[in-house]
């Protein structure tokens, strides 16, 4: 799995003119989304709406970026995937040691 694996495929795709959108928003995504010509949109799950099993996602991340006149635009100057760990609900889970 992972990146690798999702650029692969949307090699794939893309050699037979297939398109591909990948499931679930998320940054990792945007940047599939982005980096392929293939990927002609991108899902988008805003946080107070957040399926359940995926919300893990938004309690320990921030930087996710907010979507403007129904596009999301990636900083170039914010390095990796753009993401930075939050602590801002950690007194909302149980930490086991």
């Amino acid at each position: 799995g992972g990146i690798t694996a999702a650029q692969k495929i949307n090699a794939l795709a893309e050699a037979y003119q297939v398109p591909v959108v990948p499931h679930a928003g998320q940054m990792h995504n945007y940047h599939l989304t982005m980096a392929n010509l293939n990927c002609p949109m991108s899902e988008f799950f805003p946080v107070h709406d957040v399926e359940v099993g995926n919300e893990l996602f938004y309690y320990i991340f921030d930087g996710d970026p907010e979507p403007e006149d129904g596009h999301i635009d990636l900083s170039d100057d914010t390095p990796g995937l753009g993401l930075s760990l939050s602590d801002r609900h950690l007194d909302d889970f149980n930490i086991l040691e």
